[in-house]
């Protein structure tokens, strides 16, 4: 029988992990009741590497605050510990047309206009970019959690997810990129796609969310598909310090 590499990898990054962790990391009884939780990523971690820095399991079960909903939540402080509510559903939701997507995807409507601008520079730029997963709703992202809890096990599943209502998706600002017609991730991460996008996204109004180099900053792996608005003046801030919006708000 063939190995998983992916899985072997992950799997000693778990034993380490679970070393400073306490029992609790690999009880049995949290798998039983992952049904509460979602995925933030599309794909379980596939680069042992990159997990090395990534926040271990005494802050992933610390414990949650649920933010109040105030104005837009354009720059709502989502992360590992900071939550929207379960039931938080953004505002203008409107269905992404004119590019390229991969099924129906939704967006808020006022950031449509930069999104469409951006894809037309990318293709200019020689990239036919297409948006593999946008606005994700919580009960879609517990169903998809729940799938790879099926696969790999939760203990497994949870290094690449995101506690329910910490997903960026659930803003209905943020989105996963991808290049039409080619598989994804491995079509698009790393690529010359990609390179462009962490250079020139930040024009349009969005910035990489987890960059490489920042995962113990951010508390996830890095996704160079992952890209979220918030607002040209913003962006192009964060892009001249070479910082990510975890590292802004956090300072605020």
């Amino acid at each position: 029988m063939r190995k998983n590499p992916r899985l072997l990898s992950i799997l000693a990054y778990l034993l380490i992990l679970s070393v400073g962790a306490g029992s609790r990391f690999i009880n049995p009884e949290e798998i039983k009741a992952s049904e509460k939780w979602n995925l933030f990523t599309t794909l379980p971690p596939v680069s042992s590497e990159s997990q090395k820095t990534v926040l271990g399991a005494q802050d992933l079960y610390s414990g949650s605050y649920v933010l109040p909903v105030q104005g837009d939540m354009l720059l709502a402080h989502i992360n590992k510990f900071n939550a929207l509510p379960s039931t938080y559903v953004p505002p203008g939701l409107t269905k992404v047309t004119s590019v390229s997507t991969q099924g129906t995807q939704y967006l808020r409507g006022s950031i449509l206009p930069y999104l469409y601008q951006l894809f037309g520079a990318a293709s200019q730029a020689g990239f036919k970019l297409s948006i593999v997963s946008a606005y994700r709703s919580y009960q879609s992202q517990v169903a998809t959690f729940n799938y790879w809890v099926s696969q790999y096990g939760y203990t497994i599943a949870s290094l690449g997810s995101a506690l329910p209502g910490h997903s960026e998706h659930q803003l209905g600002t943020t989105l996963d990129l991808g290049l039409a017609g080619k598989e994804w991730p491995t079509g698009y991460s790393g690529s010359a796609a990609s390179s462009w996008i962490a250079k020139n996204a930040y024009k349009f109004g969005f910035t990489v969310s987890y960059q490489p180099g920042k995962e113990s900053i951010t508390g996830y792996i890095a996704e160079d598909w992952h890209i979220r608005f918030v607002g040209v003046d913003l962006a192009a801030q964060l892009h001249k310090k070479g910082i990510t919006l975890e590292e802004y708000l956090s300072r605020l």
